[in-house]
Order: C-alpha cells, then structure tokens, then sequence
C-alpha cells in the first residue's frame, strides 16, 4: 500500500470539502434574512471545519513521525556501518 498517495488523496480530498464548505458560507453571508435552518447548517459547516483542521493536524504529525522514523533507520543504518567498519580495522 502505498501511504503517501493515500495520504495525498486525503488532504485532495479535505480541501475540495473545505472549498465546498467556503462557497456555501459565501452565500449564506450574501443573503439578508437567513432562516433558522441555514442559521443551523453554517454552525455545522463552521463544526466541521474545526473537525477538518483537527484531521489535517493529525496528519501533520503523521507526517513527522514518519520522517523522525526514517531519520532514526538512518541513523542506525550509519551506527552499524561504522561498527563493521571498525571490527574490519
């Protein structure tokens, strides 16, 4: 499984929500009298942003743990190098 794409098609995939999300708040501003229930939907819509930006934090941090981990076999990959490199000498 490749994580990176599915990583990417996530974040694809929040954005074009985000966007959607944007375009109905424009028009529920640009209207004068907004009924009880649009007052209701831009309250979900303004909840589920926070729940979006929530997610896309989450898959920040994700995305460091990822590169400290290769970081880390890396760094481990070079110790064992160096290792062998001393019982050769």
């Amino acid at each position: 499984m490749d994580h990176l794409k599915v990583l990417k098609e996530k974040v694809v995939s929040l954005r074009a929500e985000i966007a959607q999300i944007n375009e109905l708040n424009e028009q529920y501003r640009r209207r004068k009298d907004n009924a009880t229930v649009d007052q209701i939907a831009h309250g979900q819509r303004h909840e589920r942003l926070q729940v979006i930006q929530k997610e896309l934090g989450r898959l920040a941090d994700l995305g460091r743990s990822v590169h400290t981990a290769n970081q880390i076999r890396e760094r481990d990959r070079i110790r064992l190098e160096q290792m062998r490199n001393a019982k050769a000498s």
